[in-house]
């Protein structure tokens, strides 16, 4: 993937320079007609509520927000819909496996400590599997909507959970 930190065309070698195109100033190749379009990635976020209206969190180990609960959420892979992701990294966060519902939101995420990405949020339901934290958790449990812990993680995880609460779980 080609990024900020590129210096050189992928396509000719020659360096690449900043230049205004099509409204904003981009890297292109100062040989050929390479542009370097810079895009956000793509990231899915599981809101599991099971039976008893609780929601799944997982206390981060890793930067950013570690030591803090979050949504369990990745960052997609090139082969796999948003779906697929979601159902993956709960699993690997978590241990849980889910059956994936609606789209529940779907958000522009901009932070100096991570890409920028498309954030899809999907509501999902527990179909099995056995709680217990993956290589990037610390800890995973099941908090009450009105319960939640106070250290939560990212902007969107307690705006995501304030919306979910206003719905009615």
């Amino acid at each position: 993937m080609w990024h900020r930190l590129s210096h050189h065309c992928p396509l000719c070698g020659a360096l690449l320079v900043r230049a205004h195109v099509e409204g904003r100033d981009r890297a292109r190749c100062s040989s050929c007609t390479f542009v370097l379009f810079e895009n956000p990635a793509s990231a899915a976020a599981g809101v599991v509520i099971d039976e008893r209206r609780r929601v799944l969190l997982v206390r981060r180990a890793i930067e950013p927000f570690r030591g803090s609960w979050a949504l369990p959420a990745g960052y997609q892979e090139i082969d796999e819909d948003p779906r697929a992701t979601v159902v993956r990294e709960i699993r690997e966060e978590s241990g849980i496996e889910v059956e994936v519902g609606e789209l529940f939101d779907l958000l522009f995420v901009l932070a100096e400590a991570r890409k920028p990405a498309n954030l899809a949020v999907y509501l999902c339901r527990p179909r099995g599997g056995i709680l217990k934290p993956g290589h990037d958790a610390l800890e995973a449990a099941w908090f009450d909507l009105t319960r939640l812990p106070e250290d939560l993680g990212f902007d969107n995880g307690p705006r995501i959970l304030h919306r979910l609460r206003e719905r009615g779980g």
